[in-house]
């Protein structure tokens, strides 16, 4: 099946999280069985940089050619490379005066003016003009998140104009109902879609113009990245005022768990780690665990739990809540780590707990990929404190890296995470709590606490998640069946 996946990240090139290395990962495994599948980005500095940095650039696939958006004639250049190590190919749209900009992906331009939505209706109708180009037409359009959310309109509302479209089936995937791309209806002529889609509430939203909500009922299938978030997501508490219109799409929604590059994360030959180990073999895991200390300040001799946690300091995160509760772990003998950049609150109560409890809580502000991986190995525990988790990656990562996560029952946490409650030690993975508050996360670390002197235990616990699948090759298969359905539900009513 030929896939075309559009995206505004993909890893290495250009992240903030997540979404980059899903649009990675899945390409990757889609093509390991036998699929045409290539990535469309735009060519953001952060890409250029990466490029730069490495003594090369991607070539140049076409000539220089105009997209109109609002009439205006924009020139791009579409550039390309493969994701490092495959044979995937990676598309980049390059107009310089929209993508090459200082302050990440998502910065406002010189005016302070989110004009995100104008960049990324470039961005979609340069890939698919190019595409025509090329003559590479999909069988499948896979767009994710809002910021591709176009090209699934386009596809349903434009294809009395444009026939191309007529045998290309869409498939969004939603990695967080919480980035919507919301605009005031003045934009709307940016889109260049028919009238219609306003009036008829196609992509209008408590009055305003919502990106997310036009690609969710323009699109023939919906997926998100756990089952348990595809429901949250049908609710109001979890919906964040989409729910309704997903209720609606019930019938074209499913929860795709993510999965990981187990190429990337292994602890057998992660060259970031002090040492390698297996399940069969984790003595290698001690020597990890030795050198987080050094790093740390913590003292190796000590036997009391290391617990990690690696994340965006975001209240969604639930980094407040780790942090007024560490005060208490800190006092039962548990020592933290903590690496994480976001709000500037949040990294100043990290370091006032670094301040006040040397030896026993480390905040690495920032993000370091190489002590991610060093952080991953070297503890005991990780905790994971989303308020609000799509999937989440650190805790599958914990658990291909033998540390046993303490989650909270909410999302992909609650999906990838078998809780212990006592009677199922032959294949519990970690620990769940369910409150989003200090008191219920300690509890949850302190019930791990409790597990982990027992020593036979711990060890079935680290043994049970390191042989847990979260490949991405399970998740490629559950995609395989979502694009053949788009395929034949394609322009029919839901």
């Amino acid at each position: 099946m030929r896939i075309a996946n559009l995206s505004a990240e993909v890893s290495p090139f250009a992240k903030t999280g997540g979404l980059g290395d899903v649009v990675s990962s899945l390409p990757k495994a889609l093509a390991a069985t036998g699929h045409d599948v290539d990535v469309w980005v735009p060519f953001f500095l952060e890409a250029a940089d990466w490029f730069r940095r490495r003594g090369t650039w991607p070539v140049q696939e076409l000539d220089p050619f105009d997209v109109s958006v609002m009439g205006a004639p924009h020139r791009v250049s579409i550039l390309g490379a493969n994701l490092p190590g495959t044979s995937v190919p990676v598309h980049f749209v390059a107009h310089d005066p929209l993508f090459h900009r200082p302050g990440g992906l998502y910065a406002k331009n010189e005016h302070g003016v989110d004009d995100g939505i104008w960049r990324f209706s470039l961005f979609v109708r340069a890939a698919l003009e190019a595409m025509k180009r090329t003559g590479d037409r999909p069988q499948v359009l896979h767009t994710h998140d809002w910021h591709p959310g176009l090209a699934p309109m386009l596809g349903a509302w434009s294809s009395w104009r444009d026939p191309w479209f007529d045998d290309v089936a869409s498939v969004l995937t939603i990695h967080n109902v919480g980035y919507q791309g919301i605009y005031g209806p003045d934009r709307l002529p940016v889109l260049g879609l028919p009238p219609e889609t306003w009036t008829g509430g196609l992509v209008e939203h408590s009055g305003a113009l919502n990106m997310l909500k036009g690609a969710i009922v323009a699109a023939d299938m919906v997926t998100t990245v756990s089952p348990t978030y595809a429901w949250e997501i049908r609710t109001a508490e979890g919906g964040a005022g989409l729910d309704g219109v997903l209720r609606l799409k019930a019938a074209r929604l499913t929860g795709i768990l993510n999965g990981i590059d187990r190429e990337v994360w292994n602890p057998e030959s992660d060259p970031h780690l002090a040492a390698g180990y297996s399940m069969d073999d984790l003595r290698g895991k001690h020597a990890c665990r030795e050198e987080l200390c050094a790093l740390s300040g913590f003292e190796p001799a000590d036997p009391a739990m290391i617990v990690g946690s690696v994340g965006r300091l975001a209240p969604q995160k639930g980094y407040d809540i780790l942090f007024e509760a560490a005060p208490e772990l800190v006092r039962r003998g548990i020592r933290l780590v903590v690496l994480g950049s976001g709000e500037p609150a949040l990294e100043g109560s990290m370091r006032l707990l670094e301040a006040h409890f040397p030896g026993y809580f480390k905040g690495f502000v920032g993000y370091d990929d190489a002590l991610s991986h060093k952080i991953q190995a070297g503890c005991d525990a990780l905790v994971v404190p989303s308020r609000y988790e799509p999937c989440g990656l650190t805790q599958l990562y914990a658990l291909a890296y033998g540390t046993v996560p303490v989650v909270r029952r909410t999302g992909g946490l609650a999906d990838s995470i078998i809780g212990l409650h006592g009677e199922n030690l032959d294949w519990a993975t970690g620990f769940h709590f369910d409150d989003a508050s200090p008191h219920a996360l300690a509890a949850g670390v302190l019930h791990a606490q409790s597990v982990f002197f027992h020593r036979d235990a711990w060890s079935r616990l680290v043994r049970n998640g390191m042989r847990a699948d979260f490949s991405w090759g399970r998740s490629a298969n559950d995609y395989e069946l979502v694009y053949r359905r788009a395929r034949e539900v394609r322009g029919l009513p839901w």
